[in-house]
């Protein structure tokens, strides 16, 4: 009797498959990291454009707290079978970075298949190098990092649902001043890298074929890096240099969970988590990702079709990161809390008109601008999807 009340219901409801866009392109980072994420079509075009904002409550120069604004968004392709061969082909170009990867075979058939990517970040990368004072961050040396690397890697099934995948890659860090980085911070040389990767990835999402949007299921991927350099200057603010080791080891992982809760809301748990050495100072204070040596950033929301053209994505966000300390000579844990709102509403199948807003306590966030390195605890977009 419950079955078929529900297949009532979804009768009664408006189909909206041809009306709402696909949702929840990925970003850089998650190019690079998720390795098969599904999509309604394989094949689709995506340009996505606006501004982009950080609010400070305030404006403290020496600590990089300050009202900025800019543009923000990417084009992203995505090709089914490209030359004619099996497998697929992924183009991006973003404000957080750039990818191009070419995976041959099938992924979805439960086989093997190899991948050779290009990807890094030429424009907006930074370095933040600090420490929390209470709940305030202290910027001891910013400075601008842009990064490439050459990866080619291989996957088989490990398990029932569950891919591995090995790779090498090859790149490079280069380094730059920008307009508040301290007169006495010396800047890390340019250098080398090349490493072996790991990446297991559960993949178990659903999509929906009415919305186009995941709606049930999981996806968890977790990775492990080992990494060599070919640096041996030391840098760092004045009296406190260091030098980074010839070798790092450093992993994470990304778990995204969505339970259905009846025919329009859907809730949606997303969370990252990271760790590396203490001598890591690279990685741990990349700008791009919540600073710290381990952090766990978690987000939970829920997902309301309102109708055919409005979705309504209210939640909650909760960080945790551990970092050295002023002085450097021990580690200390960090606990913030934040939420978010997205309004979006689908015009048509290839235009959509998106408003974000979200708070978070951290006031270390990823940056949001070219030419500016700031903070702040306010942030938002609004802006567009095309799909043509």
């Amino acid at each position: 009797m419950q079955g078929k009340k529900a297949l009532l219901l979804a009768a009664l409801l408006p189909c909206s498959g041809s009306l709402i866009a696909q949702s929840g392109t990925p970003g850089y980072l998650d190019l690079i990291r998720v390795r098969n994420r599904p999509f309604a079509k394989e094949t689709f075009l995506e340009v996505r454009g606006g501004i982009l904002g950080n609010l400070s409550s305030g404006k403290e120069e020496g600590r990089q707290l300050d009202d900025v604004y800019g543009l923000d968004g990417h084009v992203y392709y995505r090709k089914a079978q490209p030359f004619g061969r099996q497998g697929r082909m992924d183009l991006y170009v973003g404000r957080d970075g750039g990818y191009a990867g070419i995976t041959q075979g099938d992924p979805s058939a439960g086989k093997g298949y190899s991948r050779v990517e290009v990807y890094g970040r030429q424009w907006g990368g930074f370095e933040r190098e600090g420490f929390y004072q209470n709940d305030k961050f202290q910027t001891v040396g910013g400075y601008r990092i842009r990064d490439w690397r050459a990866r080619l890697s291989f996957a088989t099934n490990v398990a029932q649902g569950v891919r591995g995948e090995i790779g090498a890659f090859y790149g490079r860090n280069e380094f730059a001043r920008h307009g508040r980085t301290a007169q006495a911070f010396k800047l890390p040389s340019d250098y080398k890298v090349y490493g072996l990767s790991l990446i297991a990835e559960d993949n178990k999402l659903e999509i929906d074929r009415r919305s186009l949007l995941p709606f049930r299921g999981s996806l968890l991927t977790v990775w492990i890096e080992r990494e060599w350099n070919d640096s041996n200057d030391s840098f760092g603010i004045t009296g406190r240099e260091s030098s980074l080791p010839s070798s790092v080891i450093r992993g994470g992982g990304h778990l995204e969970w969505y339970f259905p809760y009846s025919n329009s809301g859907t809730w949606v748990l997303n969370v990252d988590a990271g760790m590396t050495a203490e001598d890591d100072r690279i990685h741990i204070y990349d700008a791009s990702k919540p600073i710290g040596e381990w952090y766990v950033d978690s987000r939970l929301d829920y997902r309301i079709l309102l109708s055919d053209l409005i979705t309504l994505r209210p939640g909650t966000r909760v960080q945790w990161v551990r970092i050295a300390d002023e002085f450097g000579t021990t580690t200390e844990s960090k606990i913030f809390w934040g939420g978010q709102v997205e309004l979006r509403f689908d015009f048509s199948e290839s235009l959509a008109i998106t408003a974000e807003y979200s708070y978070l306590t951290n006031e270390s966030r990823e940056p949001v601008n070219l030419g500016r390195d700031v903070i702040g605890k306010h942030r938002f977009f609004l802006g567009f999807e095309f799909r043509p």
